[in-house]
């Protein structure tokens, strides 16, 4: 029987459910004050979603992020309707009202995970952290699968100590990632030292051996797929090539790809290795794709002079002034509409 201890699924999809969010954090293009306005106009609808999914005749594994998926209309119903046949997880800030009418009415044994980010000084600045914690403990006490995880930005690894402490005096175990961006003419992850390495829990060959997965075999497109607000389905974040569209049936590739971006923040092999080793043992090796996202390389390079080099010298204010005042500009705009959504 497949439920949460055994779960069994055929595939995982990443539903971004809009680029909106109602936090504003310095490392995250989502929730910038002019950007939404461009990137959040469409949702995805998932009451149509579900239909389509019943219809592949395939359980799925289903992640709701965003943006922050609990600002999408009828989270709460559709989330009721997908758990009937399907598993879901969340990647959510976890401060949005609805959130405590999912956990009366969601069945905790359809969730596999909720990674609940806690974007603690944001939080702090809107006063939401007493939120944030009132409704993990209610999914914690509900019986649902909740972690606490802030992104390892290294200015916030400075005062770890001091917020691990408190939230441990909250009921809560918070945890580290690794931060995937620059800062202050630093790549990272390659950039911790190990002392930051410690706080994340990880090692320096963790590192090399989980994200440089540049040549290796991965599974996205084949059983794993992102699929965006306009319902356009993508092989992973960093392949910036549609494979369909998701109104129209979902229909993944025959074979397994060689991963073509240097650093990559999501390893299937190591998120999520049955979904892995089930494409392995039913195509091998024999024929894999070789993708060159380009688009992706020049978005990156529009990323990087916006949002990273600015940064370096830049207070977050003036930078996100910047950006806006970048994307009135109509070529910026046009072109980050087309590559994002």
């Amino acid at each position: 029987m497949s439920n949460l201890r055994n779960p069994q699924y055929d595939a995982w999809l990443h539903l971004a459910t809009s680029y909106n969010c109602n936090l504003e954090c310095n490392y995250c293009i989502a929730g910038i004050r002019y950007v939404p306005k461009i990137l959040t106009k469409t949702y995805l609808n998932l009451f149509a979603l579900k239909n389509i999914l019943n219809d592949s005749n395939k359980i799925y594994k289903i992640n709701l992020t965003g943006g922050e998926p609990f600002l999408a209309p009828n989270i709460v119903e559709a989330c009721i309707e997908l758990t009937k046949k399907h598993f879901i997880s969340f990647n959510t800030n976890l401060t949005p009202k609805n959130v405590k009418e999912f956990a009366e009415k969601v069945d905790p044994e359809r969730v596999l995970s909720i990674d609940a980010a806690c974007h603690i000084r944001e939080l702090e600045r809107r006063n939401l952290l007493s939120r944030y914690i009132d409704n993990f403990l209610i999914c914690k006490n509900r019986g649902f699968t909740i972690r606490a995880i802030e992104v390892g930005y290294p200015p916030l690894l400075k005062e770890s100590d001091k917020y691990i402490k408190f939230f441990l005096e909250q009921g809560i175990d918070l945890t580290y990632s690794p931060y995937f961006g620059s800062y202050k003419g630093k790549s990272y992850p390659d950039s911790y030292s190990e002392k930051e390495l410690k706080i994340l829990g990880l090692t320096k060959k963790d590192i090399n051996d989980w994200f440089h997965q540049y040549g290796k075999l991965c599974n996205a497109g084949y059983n794993v797929g992102i699929i965006y607000p306009s319902g356009d389905m993508r092989y992973c974040i960093a392949i910036n090539k549609s494979f369909g569209n998701v109104y129209k049936g979902i229909k993944f590739k025959d074979k397994l790809i060689r991963c073509p971006v240097n650093l990559c923040n999501c390893p299937m092999n190591i998120y999520d290795p049955y979904l892995f080793r089930k494409a392995m043992s039913e195509v091998g090796s024999n024929d894999a794709e070789r993708i060159q996202p380009s688009k992706y390389r020049i978005r990156q390079f529009v990323e990087n002079i916006i949002f990273e080099e600015k940064q370096n010298y830049l207070i977050d204010n003036t930078r996100k002034l910047i950006i806006e005042k970048i994307m009135r500009n109509k070529f910026f705009s046009k072109y980050l509409l087309k590559s994002w959504i």
